[in-house]
């Protein structure tokens, strides 16, 4: 089972592991982008579309699903995956939900009410787990992506 507490000790062990691995140079610069760039401006279209597309495929991995009916599927489970992606779009790229909309072929109004009901359910983890497990990896993945294009 994969714990879910972390102290100070697992902190420094990780930090080694990192060092060890890339050297202390290149940890610090690791460190320094994660830290300090999870987030794309609207200004940076190029990052954004590149992130977009690096979302919805990571979101069909992740919540092993058929590109085909990416879009259109009403099974909860494309439901909730296209929810994450709007969630996280809307989260680290700071996109109005008009043009996260125009992406998806979806309205302003239904963007914004998944953004919210995706933050609904982020905030009761013990009853969607299966939801958050799925969101906090394709998060994860979002964030070191992010963490790469910066």
């Amino acid at each position: 089972m994969k714990r879910t507490v972390y102290d100070y000790h697992d902190l420094q062990q990780s930090i080694d592991t990192l060092i060890g691995k890339f050297g202390l140079n290149k940890t610090i610069e690791v460190i320094d982008n994660l830290s300090g760039n999870t987030e794309l401006q609207s200004k940076d279209s190029e990052k954004v579309k590149l992130l977009l597309v690096f979302i919805i495929s990571q979101a069909i991995e992740v919540f092993n699903l058929q590109e085909e009916h990416f879009y259109s599927s009403t099974i909860q489970e494309y439901r909730e995956a296209r929810m994450a992606c709007y969630y996280l779009l809307k989260k680290y790229t700071k996109t109005s939900y008009a043009k996260i909309g125009e992406n998806f072929k979806q309205s302003k109004r239904a963007i914004l009410y998944n953004y919210h009901k995706c933050d609904e359910i982020l905030s009761i983890p013990q009853y969607y787990k299966t939801f958050v497990e799925k969101f906090k990896t394709l998060e994860n993945n979002t964030i070191n992506f992010i963490a790469k294009l910066n």
